[in-house]
């Protein structure tokens, strides 16, 4: 049974990756920088770590085999450098572990869009204006995982919504995905579990759509 450390599991995305994951039968660790309160429960346990404290993840990831990041700043438009400095920590805390296997959560608009129709390359840049800071920490981010000697994996989303799960999505390399067409956060956090035994992904950058 493989043991999953998760980042931002009691977030919107994060929570269905928990839930997804033990119906899969995996073991789970919940990796929050305030745990209070959240109960642990058969092959779910919770541990105290937060993404700026390098310390703290590493002693959150001994024992794990895969990490899944669904972690993100509460305010998109004023995002500082939590998503470099998080991702980077990740990072660093995986290799002193022996952890290979990792699932960054990003999204679609750090495409430069080539894959993309022109109307949806154009919204896209007209988006990315309202969120400059958040844009340039996660290109920082996926910079420094991709330079890494980890297994892993970026998924960047679409836009997201609490819709009605399918369990379907369209998913891969430079997939022509629609980025203003919402995916249910379920249907993400499928994706992100999937990504955890997809070898064919194993440090690819994966868009993520509606199918």
């Amino acid at each position: 049974m493989k043991h999953i450390a998760i980042i931002g599991g009691s977030g919107a995305t994060g929570s269905e990756v928990v839930r997804l994951a033990l119906e899969a039968n995996y073991k789970i660790t919940l990796v929050e920088r305030k745990p209070n309160g959240l109960q642990p429960k058969e092959n779910l346990s919770v541990v105290k770590g937060d993404v700026t404290d390098l310390e703290s993840l590493t002693e959150a990831f001994k024992n794990m085999d895969v990490v899944i990041s669904c972690f993100g700043p509460a305010n998109g438009r004023k995002a500082g450098n939590l998503m470099s400095v998080g991702a980077t920590n990740i990072v660093r805390a995986c290799e002193q572990n022996g952890i290979k296997r990792f699932a960054f959560m990003s999204g679609i608009l750090q495409s430069n869009g080539h894959e993309l129709t022109f109307l949806n390359r154009l919204g896209i840049k007209f988006i990315r204006q309202f969120y400059k800071e958040a844009y340039k920490d996660k290109i920082i981010a996926e910079t420094f995982i991709q330079a890494s000697s980890l297994e892993w994996v970026i998924v960047r989303a679409v836009g997201l919504s609490k819709s009605e799960p399918t369990g379907k999505y369209k998913a891969g390399i430079k997939s022509k995905v629609s980025p203003f067409n919402a995916l249910a956060f379920a249907d993400c956090a499928k994706c992100l579990l999937d990504a955890v035994e997809n070898r064919q992904w194993t440090r690819q950058i994966i868009n993520v759509g509606k199918r």
